[in-house]
């Protein structure tokens, strides 16, 4: 360990003391954990920002009635949306007709809640077996997108990249605007 030297104002000594006396724990412990406890933090928005309502600039491919999405709706969005194309592709790729009608409304967010980052995370993980099990081919059976043509699985795989960038760009500028807005 090395020994540092710093000042503390009174205020954060005397919490401090009554932290390490609660916590029965040397005061040099309890810096220790809560520098760690700071740095996994520190730079990460809180459930609270994240379900935070923010209005865009006009973005490119992003709706005017998308630019005024929390992260979580975002995130959710990203999910509803890689679910629908995963099934797309699945179907595709087996050369089987994707009946399910596709609709922009029918991957928007159902509401700004909670718990979107732990299921996106699970998404990612979902996508990553996927594709990497995905027989390597491009199908004949198509499937229109409803802004788009017809494609067909490869085409969908393109498109969830470029969705997501887009998608990218979205949570960038919320990011931004949230902290312009603290």
């Amino acid at each position: 360990m090395v020994k540092v030297t710093f000042t503390l104002d009174d205020a954060t000594v005397a919490e401090l003391r009554r932290a390490a006396d609660r916590l029965r724990k040397p005061q040099s412990q309890v810096v220790r954990e809560a520098i760690r406890d700071y740095a996994t933090r520190v730079g990460k928005l809180s459930e609270e920002e994240r379900l935070q309502q923010v209005v865009i600039n006009k973005t490119f491919a992003i709706e005017d009635h998308s630019r005024q999405f929390s992260l979580n709706m975002v995130i959710e969005h990203l999910c509803i949306t890689g679910r629908k194309v995963t099934s797309v592709i699945a179907a595709l790729t087996e050369e089987r007709e994707f009946t399910e009608i596709v609709t922009i409304a029918g991957v928007k967010p159902f509401a700004n809640r909670s718990g979107t980052l732990d299921d996106f995370k699970a998404f990612i993980d979902e996508y990553k077996s996927f594709f990497t099990a995905l027989p390597k081919h491009h199908s004949k059976m198509t499937k229109a997108h409803p802004w788009f043509y017809s494609f067909n699985n490869f085409d969908w795989c393109s498109f969830m990249y470029m969705h997501t960038f887009i998608h990218r760009r979205q949570i960038q500028a919320i990011i931004k605007a949230s902290k312009e807005n603290r």
